[in-house]
């Protein structure tokens, strides 16, 4: 019976020992299983990520943030904009934010800009970004405040204006003044004449560079101009039979006849001789002296005669030529004659 007792014991001490080092071995892998866990934990990152407004928390091993963009395959748009750089380091707890933009348009300056924003920005927040500063006079598609629609063209009409000066010459007058001291044809110059200048101020307006209007605002003369003053001679000439020159300013025909001695003196006083006319004087002032041309047969009396007396029958444009003879005054008789007014 001993040999079957020995036999259970040795069973039993076998089943321990196997349980034992189950025991151990379970304990080994328990240990091995704590440590991985711990270095597991020691190399990854609790990141949070906001993309566009949604928010999701990631364990990763990444160590950089693009290396955890490319691990989980997150691109950023042309306007898309990340508050970490690529080459920063993830650390627990870090949060990788993404703000998504949208393309927008401007036109202005004949230059269209595509620019990008975020979800609700304004117009004005569109120019700002394309760098569009807005004048006093240029005028926008749409206000200012309104909200940008993403796709539509934000348009920029430029006004501009400026006043610039017209310059246009004023003619000066030619001045014709008689000048009784001047031979007939001879002119001289006395003042020189010099133009005007009218200048007029035009306003010109300007739509995106190309002229759209222009109007006067203020016409002025500038420098007023000066008359150009020529003197013409009035004084005739003419050379006599003798070959003097006769300066004169008229010249009337009148019937001519004779008288001759009769005792009396004349009008002004004086005895009547030969260089003496009996005249109108409404016609011609007594005393005054006249030139006169006989016709032809009669040239040896041409010559300067004084008005000096009068008659009852010499009216108008009649003389009557003192002859020294009676019978000269009858060869005479009544003759056409010209009568020059001296200068």
């Amino acid at each position: 019976m001993e040999p079957q007792i020995g036999g259970e014991n040795n069973a039993l001490r076998g089943k321990f020992k196997f349980l034992l080092m189950v025991l151990i071995a379970l304990l080994i892998l328990s240990g091995i299983s704590a440590a991985a866990v711990y270095y597991i934990d020691s190399i990854s990152y609790a990141v949070t990520l906001r993309d566009d407004g949604r928010e999701v928390e990631i364990v990763t091993l990444e160590k950089t943030v693009g290396e955890f963009l490319e691990k989980y395959e997150i691109e950023l748009g042309p306007g898309d904009s990340i508050n970490l750089d690529r080459d920063d380091r993830l650390y627990d707890g870090v949060v990788i934010e993404i703000t998504r933009t949208l393309p927008f348009y401007v036109v202005a300056d004949q230059e269209e800009k595509t620019v990008y924003l975020p979800q609700g920005a304004t117009v004005a927040d569109v120019l700002k970004k394309a760098g569009i500063a807005l004048r006093e006079k240029d005028v926008v598609n749409y206000r200012l405040d309104a909200g940008a629609i993403p796709g539509e063209k934000v348009i920029v009409t430029r006004y501009d204006e400026e006043v610039i000066i017209e310059k246009e010459p004023i003619a000066y007058n030619v001045i014709i003044k008689k000048d009784d001291n001047m031979d007939e044809g001879e002119q001289k110059v006395v003042q020189e004449g010099r133009e005007g200048e009218l200048q007029r101020k035009i306003l010109v307006t300007y739509r995106d560079g190309q002229e759209i209007s222009r109007k006067v605002i203020e016409e002025k003369v500038a420098v007023q101009p000066i008359d150009r003053v020529v003197h013409v001679g009035t004084v005739k000439k003419k050379i006599t039979s003798r070959g003097d020159v006769l300066r004169y300013s008229t010249v009337k025909t009148f019937v001519a006849t004779a008288y001759t001695h009769t005792g009396n003196p004349t009008k002004t006083g004086v005895m009547p001789r030969v260089g003496y006319i009996a005249v109108d004087p409404r016609i011609i002032p007594l005393y005054k002296t006249v030139y006169i041309e006989f016709p032809k047969g009669w040239e040896h009396l041409n010559g300067y005669y004084k008005a000096m007396d009068i008659g009852g029958a010499i009216k108008g444009y009649r003389i009557d030529v003192f002859m020294d003879s009676e019978s000269e005054c009858i060869k005479f008789g009544r003759r056409s004659v010209k009568v020059y007014f001296p200068k």
